[in-house]
């Protein structure tokens, strides 16, 4: 193994760990998106429970149609939101095995680039070893 080989496993273990940093803020704006979208499907539930209670007393016609306009717009903006929070979902699983990938892969290389590294020094040192004159032995 040479120095320009230990290098190179140094710069794609630097690049494995940058891709793990990248992967893993991606991961955490998608949680941070997944907890809005749950706070908003919390709403907008427990708007819906509220307007699905019978008035108390009778409603004209506008009011009425307002009444069924706002329940048909929450039941849309309901299933729209679970529906972006499965997609959100699927797409944090891929991404965590993603995450998953490449974090074998930087310890991979890791371990790669310290075999390198120890095995270059062991053949310094032999060489060291080697060139030092023979001691006399008195």
């Amino acid at each position: 193994m040479s120095p320009r080989h230990l290098h190179l496993l140094s710069l794609m273990a630097t690049r494995a760990r940058g891709e793990v940093a990248q992967v893993s803020a991606r991961i955490g704006a998608l949680r941070h998106r997944e907890m809005q979208q749950f706070d908003m499907a919390d709403r907008l539930d427990r708007l819906l429970q509220e307007t699905a209670q019978a008035p108390a007393q009778p409603m004209t016609r506008g009011e009425l149609n307002a009444a069924h306009f706002m329940g048909r717009t929450l039941v849309q903006h309901l299933q729209d939101t679970r529906s972006r929070m499965a997609e959100t979902r699927e797409e944090r699983s891929a991404l965590e095995a993603d995450l998953s990938q490449h974090a074998r892969r930087r310890t991979v290389l890791d371990a790669r680039a310290d075999e390198t590294r120890r095995a270059l020094q062991e053949a310094r040192a032999e060489a060291q070893d080697s060139a030092a004159p023979p001691r006399r032995r008195s």
